[in-house]
């Protein structure tokens, strides 16, 4: 008997600090410390995610610091997407009706992703993360970072 109840102390003793980190109102599938990146700058008020319980994530180095990003699809207007930086916490929406630095404001939902540069830089030799999307005119691209905004370089230089 003590060490049936042992075991269930232990069970729900391991268990607690699990829901500790758990928030009721998170963004479904984003880490705690993107989601409220998120908040702080209201997406939860001016976009819509494409679903709040299972949402497009995507995870990769795209401002090449050697962190891992977020980035999530959004609605608002129009679709998007949101990229959350991991070493300052900030948030760059791209699409949704959001300018993006050279002329898209549009992205096709569903229609993007992540794909490694394969290219080597600096002394860890990480290698960083792109994000390829589809515009509303059906044009594929890649969303890059410039190290202060998102750009869009459309595939085959067009």
């Amino acid at each position: 008997m003590a060490i049936k109840t042992l075991l269930i102390a232990c069970l729900v003793l391991h268990a607690a600090p699990a829901n500790a980190q758990l928030s009721s109102s998170t963004f479904g599938g984003i880490p705690l410390w993107a989601d409220s990146a998120l908040r702080i700058v209201g997406l939860n008020q001016r976009f819509t995610l494409t679903s709040t319980l299972n949402p497009l994530v995507a995870f990769g180095d795209f401002d090449r610091d050697g962190l891992v990003d977020v980035a999530v699809e959004v609605k608002n207007a129009g679709c998007g997407i949101a990229i959350v930086h991991r070493i300052d916490r900030s948030v760059h929406i791209v699409g949704a009706g959001t300018q993006i630095e050279n002329g898209k404001s549009q992205l096709t939902c569903g229609k993007w992703g992540v794909e490694s540069a394969g290219h080597q830089y600096g002394h860890g030799g990480f290698s960083h993360d792109l994000l390829f999307a589809t515009d509303s005119g059906a044009h594929s691209g890649w969303l890059v970072w410039d190290g202060h905004a998102y750009v869009w370089i459309q595939e085959g230089g067009a």
